[in-house]
């Protein structure tokens, strides 16, 4: 998982996205994002492990999906509008670390959900991600 998270810290820099990274907050308070300042401030103490990288992947998404608030957003894996296309987006970041030295018999959406945290709602997502891949 680290390698992941280094990946991606990696790929928001290479994409001119401010990185702040952080263990002092609550391992309860979400990551965030300020979109007009192209800022992530990045909860590493999260307290599920498993959706860091998702967590990461998805507020690198509100980016590059161009979303616009006026707030910070906050990660919140739900199916408003915004999140839905963040949430989006960062499956498909992910799921070539997924995928990466498997075998098409070995390819199961659950162990993917699983593995990053993705709550069931988004299973129609992880599903055509795979497929599309």
């Amino acid at each position: 998982m680290d390698r992941i998270i280094t990946d991606l810290l990696n790929y928001a820099m290479d994409h001119n996205i401010n990185l702040m990274i952080t263990r002092e907050l609550s391992p309860y308070t979400p990551s965030a994002v300020d979109t007009q300042r192209r800022s992530i401030v990045f909860n590493a103490n999260w307290h599920n492990e498993k959706q860091l990288a998702f967590s990461l992947a998805h507020e690198i998404g509100h980016i590059l999906n161009g979303d616009s608030s006026i707030e910070p957003l906050y990660f919140t894996p739900n199916k408003a509008k915004l999140e839905h296309g963040a949430n989006t987006l960062a499956i498909k970041m992910l799921i070539p670390f997924y995928l990466e030295d498997k075998e098409k018999s070995h390819i199961k959406a659950y162990d993917f959900m699983e593995g990053f945290g993705i709550p069931p709602y988004l299973e129609d997502v992880v599903m055509e991600a795979i497929r599309n891949y």
